[in-house]
């Protein structure tokens, strides 16, 4: 007896209902919301909360009416390190350094030796003493 492949009366799977496609796919669906929502949590609970930061934010033009400026001579700026007449100081991390015309400068910009430039200062009150937080070079034309 020979096998026929193309028997009308094989027995084949019956279609899967309508309503288990649309099990999984709630299944699914709510799987992707829980994870979303957990990552949202989490986002949330990194942020860190703005309603209490009360750091003003540093300025980012010198305040020339600031009490206690000083003038003096810059004779020489290593790094962050100047002297100015004769006395060494520290610029601060966060120091504004501008020439006299308001344009500001970097740390690159002033570095010299043997030089003679004259500067207006503001040394920091609240850190150490030799620390400048604020400087306007006076370069020769």
């Amino acid at each position: 007896m020979a096998l026929n492949l193309f028997s009308p009366a094989q027995d084949y799977p019956a279609p899967m209902a309508e309503h288990q496609h649309w099990g999984r796919s709630v299944n699914v669906t709510r799987n992707v919301i829980l994870v979303l929502l957990v990552l949202l949590f989490l986002v949330i609970l990194a942020l860190p909360s703005f309603a209490d930061d009360t750091t003003p934010m540093p300025s980012t033009v010198i305040n020339q009416t600031l009490q206690g400026s000083r003038t003096g001579v810059l004779r020489k700026a290593e790094g962050a390190v100047l002297q100015i007449d004769h006395v060494s100081y520290t610029l601060s991390p966060v120091a504004l350094v501008e020439d006299k015309h308001l344009t500001p400068l970097t740390i690159k910009d002033i570095q010299c030796h043997d030089v003679e430039y004259a500067v207006r200062y503001w040394v920091a009150t609240d850190h150490d003493r030799n620390q400048i937080s604020q400087l306007i070079v006076t370069f020769p034309e």
